[in-house]
């Protein structure tokens, strides 16, 4: 909980504009300490009577997006307060334009080598009450009072934590970048007379957002009574997908730098090494949802000779043709349709076949541009840059798909950067190299409610698939392999269902394949 905090609000209107300053106290400099003074300051809203359960800093918000900005701070003076006004990048519009009673908290955004604005030494308010109104000049105080805390790690009897400083990583980042992973031991581990003595892996990527801290969750699967007659019994390790731009994906990106190879050459092996692992393709199962689940599917594609099954629920576009409710190579705009209307970024069902558009793409993109001005927000469509595209020689950042102000988007970084990771594209220019692996390795399920509209490239790239093996059987070539590999829709299910329900089906499949390769 913040301690020592102090909030006033101002009675009396002392200049000619709203503004909100926030200040770090002389009596908190020490909140400074081992970290850099310079960043972003970020002004975070939550409307009165929205969103009770949540404080403003834990934006942003897809289900119904809160006003947030944001200014420059070279350097943050302790006792020197920082002025936000009509001169900060602002979304959806500048404070003198918002109206209402609105829950307020501020936070300091210092730290680049970690994803994101809740990043550890960050520093932060208490919440305050802003009352603006269009007939008064309306002013908030605000101190910064807290840095924030690491994430905590679990503590298990099954749980270990294993940490390898990257060779390869840390020469293109030009300081030292730690590979991470939680592995969660499978019962018998400890036994000496268990059948088995070396055990298969189950490697876990994370959604967006989602650590390799998360690990406790498979541990306590793991340990429960009666888990290994219906799970995998398998090390189950969860990886760390987050670096300081975003979710790398474990691509070897241009901006982000060679994580799969990190992970294959370098993670892989050292794991192997500590915790008795089977050294064989069909040893190493891929899983994971959304972002994590396109991940999984990209290393299967990518390193057939390192892993043997991939489980991928709901991955994010699969087929830039698709991508959401744009086309990135035909469509003019990413924010509005041929029509105009704006597109829709997130749904929620509220009635059986009904849906209800709760955030746009303009909107998420003015957030991310609130937290990031130079597209280095670390959110979801920063995050993708960083992963596709090119390094622009200038601003040493990642090219962006599109202007973040405008929408329009940028022909060449869709056509000849981004398109290299399009699974679907891969698989309709490559057949004979990536059919037979999603035929025989890669189950993925998808809903058909996906709150994301991801289940449209889903359906194209398994209509990619069935063209391939429909014109290898009218040709003289030897048909592709069947497997039990399959791209399905789910019907009913959403983005948030399919991750449960996925892994409850996984469960018994993944068992399979360990007894079809002796691995039980």
């Amino acid at each position: 909980m913040l301690t020592a905090l102090t909030l006033m609000l101002a009675v009396q209107a002392t200049g000619a504009s709203d503004a909100v300053h926030v200040t770090l106290p002389e009596t908190n400099a020490a909140l400074l300490s081992g970290g850099p003074s310079g960043g972003r300051m970020v002004l975070f809203f939550i409307e009165d009577g929205a969103l009770d359960r949540s404080a403003p800093i834990d934006a942003p918000f897809f289900s119904a997006p809160q006003p947030m900005m944001s200014v420059a701070v070279e350097r943050l003076v302790p006792g020197m307060p920082v002025v936000i006004d009509d001169r900060a990048v602002s979304f959806p519009r500048a404070l003198s334009a918002l109206e209402g009673r609105f829950r307020v908290q501020a936070l300091f955004d210092r730290d680049r080598n970690e994803r994101g604005h809740l990043a550890p030494g960050n520093l932060v308010t208490a919440q305050g009450v802003l009352e603006l109104r269009a007939d008064r000049i309306d002013r908030l105080e605000l101190d910064l009072a807290e840095a924030l805390a690491p994430e905590p790690r679990a503590e298990l009897p099954n749980l270990r934590w294993f940490e390898l400083k990257s060779e390869l990583l840390t020469g293109p980042a030009g300081e030292p970048v730690t590979l991470r992973a939680g592995v969660a031991l499978p019962r018998g581990w400890e036994d000496p007379n268990h059948r088995r003595r070396m055990f298969p892996a189950v490697y876990v990527i994370p959604g967006f957002g989602g650590r390799w801290t998360g690990a406790d969750t498979f541990a306590r699967m793991l340990a429960t009574p009666g888990s290994d007659a219906l799970v995998a019994q398998a090390a189950w390790i969860v990886l760390d997908p987050e670096c300081p731009l975003g979710h790398h994906g474990f691509v070897d990106s241009a901006a982000n730098g060679p994580w799969g190879r990190a992970l294959v050459t370098e993670l892989i092996p050292a794991l192997e090494r500590q915790f008795r692992l089977v050294r064989r393709p069909e040893a190493r199962i891929l899983t994971g949802h959304s972002s994590g689940g396109w991940s999984a599917l990209w290393l299967q594609l990518n390193h057939p000779g390192t892993f043997g099954a991939c489980f991928a629920s709901s991955p994010d576009p699969v087929d830039f043709a698709h991508f959401q409710t744009s086309d990135i190579y035909r469509d003019v705009s990413m924010f509005v349709n041929a029509e105009g209307r704006d597109r829709p970024s997130y749904r929620m069902p509220v009635a059986p076949g009904i849906d209800r558009v709760r955030m746009t793409v303009r909107q998420e993109v003015g957030m991310e541009r609130v937290l990031g001005p130079r597209r280095d927000s670390g959110e979801q469509w920063d995050a993708w840059s960083a992963m596709w595209s090119a390094v622009d020689p200038t601003t040493r950042l990642p090219r962006p798909l599109f202007d973040a102000e405008s929408g329009v988007i940028d022909r060449e970084v869709a056509s000849a950067q981004w398109s290299r990771f399009d699974i679907a594209r891969l698989v309709r220019t490559e057949p004979a190299r990536f059919v037979p692996l999603l035929r025989t390795r890669v189950r993925l399920l998808c809903g058909e409610r996906d709150g994301f509209f991801l289940e449209r490239a889903v359906r194209s790239l398994a209509d990619a698939v069935d063209a391939a093996v429909d014109a290898r059987a009218a040709s003289i070539d030897p048909p592709f392999p069947a497997g039990p590999g399959y791209i399905t829709v789910v019907p009913g299910e959403t983005h948030d269902t399919m991750a449960t329900n996925a892994l409850l089906r996984w469960h018994p499949e993944m068992r399979r394949h360990l007894a079809d390769h002796d691995l039980d």
